[in-house]
């Protein structure tokens, strides 16, 4: 089921009872007593910006509702499945595969964790569940470089967040570095060691990557004391053990204070300003198969956006074009793919071994090629663990987004219109063949013909950013302009690239923006 095909299913099987205003025939056909609710705080998103809002909110006392469309997965008791035998947990309502490769693997349609959203020159995946996008992202916690970090917030204080608030962000998180030992000895981390070697021989600098998988409980993996995760090809449609996602973080600490409460499958459609500055929002619960169960109200007197880039940017045009929701002319601008450029490497080490049969599906290693000024990226060395192909290696290329896009609604879809072109790739695509022809000349091997694009992945974006920018879209703190009570907590405050891996940044940010906005008595209700 695509996105469009979920709009229209989730309407109750009626269109005109999607497409309503607020003083439509539909609007008024049931008691306000039944079928509304009111709440006092509303966050829509269990991400990393909503995760860390609702932890700051509840441990200042207040009662906070958090509205995720996805499924709790640690609640339903349900197990996430590995790449190459996919089960409930490997799409969000299709019936096939969805992941950036061999896509052969029929599914059932159920609420999975992982869902993609198709525009004519891009694919953007994103989590579905209590956790968001912690729940099938391979766990790299990177550090943006600072003088970067400085160029996309010139407003910010960079000293303040390298302080505080990016170590604060990866205590929270539970991020750590895997003994170097262990690297070494592992087998499941050959494919890394035989990407470093061959990165130096080239003349490119490596670095370890941090990440939020528990690197103690993959050695006890490794020894087979523990159920495998990580070594056992989990990974994009969840991890079952090890990883630190979110719920076993941020959400964790928010529930035991009592104040959080948690509404899974519950799909925001679209909302309204009231007249006395409180929004009243318009739901479908649903069940695992995405059929409506219910369609109700909450009213709420501050309303928190942590939808993820995407459900951010959709929630708030739908609701301006549906409801007349006033809106800055800033939304939907200085939008990016992170800079994502997916490309690989055949025959590589193909004599001695390859990179591995089995691999563990957490990276550990990246390529740090930042600071040269012609040919500026950062690579993680990916795996691929598909129990198969033996002699390939994998990159996710980060780079600079010189040309971002524009994001904006189409009425005749009821959704997003992206303004994305090859174009907005070309810086990219430059240095993905300046880092192939790099590598190849020095090791030998050949472009992966096979993946992507001849080699080339344009159109995978794993992180999209931007369209509701910090200190455009919004004030300094994510209050987005024209509102009181409206406030935008996650990667969209982000202008297009972060130049790594960005949810510890999405993080601190997020923590940077509570802080502030608990200081500044903006959740007094």
């Amino acid at each position: 089921m695509n996105r469009k095909e979920f709009i229209q299913k989730t309407s109750l099987g009626v269109g005109s009872l999607f497409f309503f205003n607020p003083t439509s025939v539909f609007a008024n056909s049931f008691s306000e007593d039944e079928n509304s609710v009111d709440k006092p705080i509303v966050i829509i998103g269990s991400g990393y910006g909503g995760a860390v809002a609702a932890l700051r909110l509840c441990e200042a006392g207040k009662k906070v509702c958090l509205l995720e469309m996805g499924l709790n997965w640690e609640k339903s008791g349900e197990k996430f499945s590995p790449m190459i035998n996919p089960g409930k947990s490997a799409a969000w309502l299709k019936k096939q595969t969805i992941a950036p490769f061999m896509n052969i693997f029929p599914v059932k349609p159920y609420t999975g964790a992982l869902d993609r959203l198709d525009f004519e020159h891009i694919k953007i995946w994103v989590g579905r569940g209590v956790g968001g996008g912690s729940l099938v992202n391979g766990g790299m916690a990177v550090l943006p470089k600072k003088d970067y970090f400085k160029e996309i917030f010139p407003q910010l204080d960079a000293d303040i967040f390298y302080t505080k608030y990016f170590p604060l962000a990866q205590k929270e998180l539970e991020v750590n570095t895997p003994r170097e030992e262990f690297l070494k000895t592992c087998s499941f981390y050959k494919f890394n060691k035989v990407g470093e070697e061959q990165a130096h021989q080239a003349g490119f600098k490596t670095m370890r990557v941090p990440n939020v998988y528990d690197f103690d409980y993959m050695e006890q993996e490794y020894e087979e004391k523990v159920p495998r995760s990580a070594l056992a090809g989990e990974v994009i449609y969840g991890n079952n053990f090890g990883k630190k996602s979110l719920d076993k973080t941020y959400l964790k600490k928010a529930l035991a204070t009592g104040d959080l409460e948690i509404l899974d499958l519950h799909v925001v459609k679209d909302f309204v300003l009231n007249n006395d500055n409180t929004y009243t929002l318009n739901v479908n619960q649903i069940d695992t198969q995405g059929v409506p169960q219910k369609q109700f109200k909450i009213n709420c007197k501050k309303l928190i956006l942590a939808a993820g880039t995407m459900g951010s940017l959709e929630l708030l045009l739908r609701s301006q074009h549906i409801n007349k929701l006033p809106l800055d002319k800033e939304i939907g601008q200085n939008w990016g793919n992170n800079g994502n450029f997916m490309t690989g490497r055949n025959w590589v080490n193909a004599f001695s071994g390859g990179t591995g049969f089995q691999q563990s599906t957490i990276p550990v290693g990246g390529i740090d090629n930042w600071e040269d000024p012609k040919h500026s990226f950062f690579a993680e060395i990916a795996p691929l663990p598909m129990g198969m192909n033996v002699a390939t290696s994998l990159y996710l290329m980060i780079n600079k987004v010189d040309k971002p896009g524009e994001v904006s609604f189409n009425p005749e879809t009821n959704y997003l219109n992206l303004n994305w072109d090859l174009s907005n790739t070309e810086k990219m695509k430059q240095n993905a063949k300046y880092f192939l022809r790099t590598m190849n000349n020095a090791n030998g091997g050949t472009r992966s013909h096979m993946l992507f694009h001849n080699g080339f992945g344009h159109d995978i974006c794993y992180y999209p950013l931007g369209g509701i920018v910090l200190k455009k879209a919004t004030n300094a703190f994510g209050k987005l302009n024209l509102h009181e009570n409206l406030f935008v907590i996650d990667g969209s405050l982000i202008p297009a690239s972060t130049g790594v891996n960005p949810f510890l940044t999405i993080t601190a940010l997020a923590e940077y923006c509570m802080e502030n906005l608990l200081m500044e008595k903006s959740f007094e209700v």
